[in-house]
């Protein structure tokens, strides 16, 4: 056990807290982020076209279900 004085061990395991949920926010920020961009890729009229007409792949995720 650590000689650690019981009120700074749980200041510690705040600040811990603290960073684990910023952390957790930027990600869900970032995840948002890339599935409005997959969203937007799969509507482009574009990509459609070159997949219709077989110049464009469809990708496993972009096969609706």
């Amino acid at each position: 056990m650590s000689n650690e004085p019981a009120s700074e061990r749980i200041a510690r395991l705040e600040r811990d807290l603290e960073t684990l949920a910023l952390i957790s926010r930027e990600q869900e920020a970032e995840i948002r982020l890339l599935r409005e961009r997959l969203d937007q890729l799969r509507a482009s009229r574009w990509r459609k076209l070159g997949q219709r007409l077989g110049l464009a792949m469809t990708m496993d995720w972009e096969r609706e279900s």
